[in-house]
């Protein structure tokens, strides 16, 4: 099957090649989010929980030393919310600025599938013209036609096809999916930090009203 598949790709011209490197950068960015994703969001939900808990017991001092075990991405999205220092309005404008921080984190490198995705069509689409190009090439010096004049050709342009599509299907699947766990990511988030924000500065003695 090894040799089928080499045999295969080589037959497919020279735009397997560059389809082979998007399919490449393609799985390793998958591979690279997926255990950025099933990694980071359990982790998000525990801690937004766990700050909220001692929140709720008044001890503010450990819902801030639980966020310092965390690392500095993590943590800064929730220190901001429990810094009662200054005014609540400080604190948003902090905590809004971590939010947007994570949001790069979250979908650092999904360009790469959306553009993989979008050209990878016309790659395979450059290697059915030049398949039905040496196709026609190959009918030109034969001075005849048939099938076994045309069948080289014409199997490079469809295996170049086939390619592009499916590197495209797999590149535009993983980026949609990967887009919508970000949203529904930040969306969670976006509700964890009003809640702690809510309960810090509500229940917070002597919290600050003015920078």
């Amino acid at each position: 099957m090894v040799n089928n598949l080499g045999e295969l790709f080589l037959k497919g011209g020279w735009v397997m090649w560059p389809l082979l490197i998007f399919s490449i950068l393609t799985w390793a960015v998958v591979l690279e989010r997926a255990f950025v994703f099933l990694t980071l969001r359990p982790k998000l939900l525990q801690l937004a929980e766990s700050v909220m808990q001692s929140l709720k017991s008044g001890d503010t001092a450990a819902a801030r030393q639980i966020c310092h075990t965390q690392k500095p991405y993590v943590s800064d999205v929730f220190l901001g919310t429990l810094d009662t220092r200054k005014s609540r309005e400080s604190a948003e404008r902090v905590t809004e600025r971590n939010r947007v921080r994570m949001v790069g984190y979250l979908k650092r490198n999904l360009w790469i599938l959306g553009t993989i995705g979008s050209a990878s069509p016309f790659v395979g689409l450059l290697g059915t013209v030049l398949g039905i190009v040496r196709a026609f090439h190959s009918m030109a010096e034969k001075g005849a036609g048939g099938f076994s004049v045309v069948a080289s050709g014409i199997s490079e342009a469809l295996i170049a096809t086939a390619a592009g599509l499916i590197v495209a299907i797999v590149a535009l699947l993983t980026y949609n999916v990967f887009v919508t766990a970000a949203n529904q990511t930040l969306s969670g988030l976006k509700l964890n930090l009003e809640e702690i924000l809510d309960y810090s500065f509500d229940k917070t003695p002597g919290a600050a009203t003015a920078e």
